[in-house]
């Protein structure tokens, strides 16, 4: 009974927490949209980068890919931070553990840290900090640092970036994600191997030519390591990226791999293949697959064996007005051990202003009967 009492005051406490993070959200006035750090480094609005936050427009997309800078341009002095606040509202419980670990519908999703400015005249840093992330104590998942080695004039572009990052992935999994659920291909893994394409990585990564016109290349190394799994570091990972960017088309194709320790004891050796194509990925309408393959020496649970492993989805996007668009997601995985789930998303978002984004979808799975997840989902930029 009385922990009953303890669970129904924790979920009032974050009720609480949710309405007023929205309503504070809610009375930034509008004379403030502009002050993520970059907008006011820049002395431009956000919409310099972004349609409906956080999708990118062609300008954003450069920006990110040149390390954060405008080429040639001195960023202003600024207070070096922003915030960005998520809340969620969902029919079902949240949280990682069973029944939503004790969540409610209702949850401050995300409360996110950013810190970042430049260094010299070509490199810069970036901090992404999560204060609160799924409705819980979050961690830090970006902390970097990348130069532009040689002139911003040259022909082929050249960067180093080390610290922790995401991968080069063609669809970013969690920072540039429109929906609230996450891509099913980015947050698998396999048998007792935790590694998964949606946690950050630290390494190191050189990327040679510009990833949005022609050809670009790029390889990372970082220590074999998945944080939080409690596993030993095994060597290191690698992961080498292929990417053509011709008028409306990019294709890509990437391999990532590695070992780590399996439950038999003895090392598992895996890679992970995947191509993607994407097409008209800044006009209105804009359509994204991917396609991944998989293979581990050992990901038994009791018996030493090797397993295949494969996944993808088909994202299409529409934007009916600047601040009105719809997106709509099928992705399937198997594991190669008998887990197969398919799932599709269904998707409207409106901004009401320029720092700020509604979200309604309809998250549709298969595991193992026909069921549908809404979730409301508010984001605001500070």
């Amino acid at each position: 009974m009385a922990n009953n009492k303890v669970g129904s005051r924790i979920a009032r406490i974050r009720v609480l927490a949710l309405g007023a993070a929205l309503g504070i959200a809610l009375l930034c006035p509008q004379s403030a949209r502009a002050i993520p750090i970059f907008a006011r480094e820049y002395g431009v609005t956000c919409e310099k980068c972004h349609s409906v936050i956080p999708e990118l427009n062609a300008f954003g997309a450069d920006f990110v890919a040149f390390g954060y800078r405008i080429p040639g341009v001195k960023p202003g002095a600024v207070f070096p931070l922003s915030i960005k606040v998520n809340v969620v509202d969902s029919s079902e419980r949240q949280g990682a553990g069973p029944d939503g670990a004790g969540l409610p519908k209702a949850i401050v999703d995300e409360i996110e840290l950013f810190t970042a400015g430049a260094i010299g005249s070509r490199a810069s840093y970036f901090v992404e900090q999560y204060a609160v992330d799924g409705g819980e104590h979050g961690l830090i998942r970006d902390a970097w640092v990348t130069d532009r080695v040689n002139p911003w004039q040259s022909r082929i572009p050249l960067y180093v970036q080390a610290g922790s990052f995401t991968l080069p992935l063609p669809v970013d999994p969690e920072t540039f994600r429109e929906s609230y659920q996450g891509y099913a291909l980015f947050t698998q893994s396999v048998g007792g191997n935790p590694f998964t394409f949606f946690d950050p990585k630290i390494g190191l990564r050189l990327s040679v030519g510009d990833p949005l016109k022609g050809l670009n290349g790029q390889i990372f190394v970082g220590p074999g390591h998945d944080r939080q799994s409690g596993l030993a570091t095994i060597g290191l990972d690698t992961m080498v990226v292929v990417q053509d960017a011709f008028g409306k088309f990019v294709l890509t194709g990437y391999r990532y791999a590695g070992a780590r320790p399996s439950l038999q004891g003895a090392l598992d050796t895996f890679h992970r293949i995947g191509y993607a194509i994407t097409s008209g990925q800044w006009g209105r309408f804009a359509v994204e697959s991917v396609l991944q393959t998989g293979w581990d020496s050992q990901c038994g649970v009791r018996i030493a064996m090797g397993c295949s492993s494969s996944g993808g989805f088909t994202q299409a996007r529409y934007e009916l007005t600047p601040r009105l668009f719809g997106l709509a997601r099928y992705e399937g995985t198997q594991d190669g051990l008998g887990g197969f789930l398919r799932d599709g998303v269904l998707l409207v978002g409106y901004s009401p202003n320029e720092s700020s984004r509604i979200t309604v979808e309809d998250v549709i799975q298969h595991v193992p009967f026909t069921s549908h997840t809404f979730n409301l989902q508010f984001t605001k930029a500070l």
